[in-house]
């Protein structure tokens, strides 16, 4: 069966994937359509609610944070500056000290967080909280005093959420600094404010919830597994947050989905730690489902096409195979396929054919082959003869005039010239017998008319083919005898050889300078008849059906005229056709 042939099979086979092909490549684009969708949809509700519930915690401290504004200028906070400086009397100092106080009773109290509140006065030492054992420390307000907002983790550790501290005193001078304050009001509140906050958040929706800030404060809720909040936390690190964004990141092979915003006033981030993998788990399991029905219907389409694969497919391409050895030449060929259909009748007559071809063939073969020696044997003896009579003519003449190296060189050339021509037991010679036995006889000619010139220039890669005998030498008497014989001046007989592939040409030129379009036509119509009428085509027609009944109708001679308006002679023959032959002998 060629390349280009399609098998019955391989077209089910396509078949059946082309059809499921574009199907396949829907449902995985489908599906992964899906769970961008599905993220997507995640990743824009966990921002949305982490930005309101930072915004909420945004709103709560900068209430905070105005309210010690407020107070700071307050009249009575301003009096409590000198307030044991004063000509007042001890009743008067304990209501106006009460009066603070009851105001930060109110504003603590007015706020969803629980805080506390506690007014300094640098000059007499003097402090109003709202909690109990509260004393004015200087250095501990000039540390607090470096930061907006000051995240303290409780000295005994029992509780690891610290307090978040926030100062405002008056005047402000970035000089001084607080050394030099008239009033210092300081509010605090608790982290239990934000994990109450997280907690919240965390009962509204999926996933964990987690306060982060760049200094390695955090806070999450209690049900946040220590493994995934250091990852979380290890992620977060190593990211260069914006004011929002997400963040995936897989934690013992499961996937989750990272999601923050920023709390702009404690400088943090509010983080939705959110299991993609237990989301999309549904729709995975679907999609599964999906792709084992199509992996069904693909294994039920290639059993199928695997039984119209074994009943049909095999047989034909039994029968095809055995129609091409067939025609490579292998008569004996026969089909033992055992087939239980109809095809059982056609390999039984294709049997049937195979035998009666291989008879028909080696009766025919047979008498060709009988045919063509009897035709190469004739072909042969049909070598002139007069060329030795010149040549013994030639050597009396050179005895006479007591030449005896011209006499003993030209017995050497005879010598070997008659030897191979002589010898018949082998019609297939190497090139390079018939390139030395060509040059024997030009040397012979030269010898005779030394106005005759010659070349022989062929590829070492040819010299070792094996080519009829014979089949160079009457191209060269022709050259000699029809083509340079009447010139007055030098004759130059030129012998080339190439090869193409596995095709090999020889090309013999002279410069006869005789040869015309007319005469070149009437030579190549005697070729083409078989018989030639002509003496000159006579050669040239031998050494024509020679090659054509060793090498095939595709071989033989061409004629046509050389740049000295010369007979140009090219043997053609190709490798190819010596094997059909022998496939054809076998």
């Amino acid at each position: 069966m060629g390349n280009k042939e399609r098998s019955l099979f391989s077209k089910l086979a396509g078949s059946l994937v082309l059809l499921l092909l574009p199907v396949l490549i829907l449902s995985v684009y489908s599906n992964r359509v899906n769970e961008n969708v599905i993220t997507g949809q995640i990743k824009q509700s966990s921002i949305s609610r982490l930005s309101t519930l930072a915004t909420q915690m945004d709103n709560i401290i900068t209430q905070l944070e105005t309210f010690t504004y407020l107070l700071i200028r307050d009249p009575n906070v301003i009096e409590f500056q000198d307030l044991s400086l004063l000509n007042s009397s001890y009743y008067e100092q304990i209501s106006r000290k009460k009066l603070i106080q009851d105001k930060l009773y109110l504003q603590s109290a007015s706020t969803e967080w629980i805080n506390e509140i506690t007014v300094y006065s640098p000059r007499s030492g003097q402090t109003i909280s709202t909690v109990n054992g509260t004393s004015y420390d200087l250095e501990r307000l000039q540390r607090l005093s470096k930061d907006n907002w000051n995240f303290i983790m409780n000295d005994d550790h029992a509780d690891k959420q610290g307090t978040v501290i926030h100062l405002t005193f008056e005047p402000y001078q970035s000089s001084s600094g607080i050394a030099k304050a008239n009033s210092i009001i300081e509010i605090s509140f608790h982290m239990n404010n934000v994990m109450w906050m997280l907690e919240q958040f965390q009962s509204q929706g999926i996933g964990e919830a987690l306060f982060y800030k760049p200094d390695d404060i955090f806070l999450s809720t209690p049900s946040c597994p220590p493994e995934l909040l250091q990852e979380a936390v290890s992620a977060l690190k190593r990211t260069q947050l914006a004011d929002e964004g997400n963040i995936t990141l897989d934690v013992s092979g499961i996937s989750y989905l990272l999601s923050y915003s920023d709390v702009q006033v404690l400088d943090g981030y509010v983080v939705n730690i959110v299991p993609l993998s237990e989301i999309l788990t549904p729709l995975r399991v679907t999609n599964r489902f999906a792709y084992l029905v199509l992996g069904l219907i693909l294994i039920v389409g290639i059993a199928l096409s695997w039984l119209l694969y074994r009943n049909v497919q095999v047989p034909l391409r039994a029968l095809v195979r055995g129609v091409q050895l067939i025609k490579m030449g292998q008569y004996k060929t026969r089909i033992p396929l055992q087939a239980n259909n109809e095809f059982r009748l056609i390999v039984s007559r294709f049997n049937e054919m195979s035998a009666q071809i291989q008879q028909l063939i080696e009766n025919v073969l047979e008498q060709q082959l009988l045919t063509h020696e009897a035709e190469l044997k004739q072909l042969q003896s049909q070598i002139n003869p007069h060329f030795l009579y010149n040549s013994l003519s030639y050597v009396i003449s050179m005895t006479k005039l007591e030449r005896k190296d011209a006499v003993l060189q030209m017995a050497y050339h005879l010598s070997d010239y008659y030897r191979y021509t002589t010898r018949v037991e082998n019609q297939a010679v190497k090139l390079a017998d018939e390139l030395k036995n060509a040059a024997d006889y030009l040397s012979i000619h030269r010898m005779r008319m030394s106005r005759i010139r010659y070349s022989i220039g062929v590829a070492d890669l040819m010299r070792d083919l094996e080519v009829p005998r014979l089949i160079l030498q009457p191209i060269v008497e022709n050259a000699l005898i029809h083509g340079i014989e009447a010139l007055e001046g030098v004759g130059v007989v030129t012998i080339t050889g190439s090869l193409d592939g596995s095709g090999y040409s020889l090309i013999v030129d002279d410069n006869g300078g005789t040869i015309t379009t007319g005469r070149l036509q009437e030579l190549q119509q005697l070729l083409a008849n078989r018989y030639g009428e002509r003496p000159e085509a006579c050669g040239l027609l031998n050494v024509h059906r020679r090659l054509q009944l060793r090498y095939g109708a595709d071989s033989g001679v061409k004629l046509s005229v050389n740049a000295d308006f010369g007979l140009r002679v090219e043997l053609y023959w190709t490798e190819k056709a010596v094997e059909n032959e022998a496939v054809n002998r076998g």
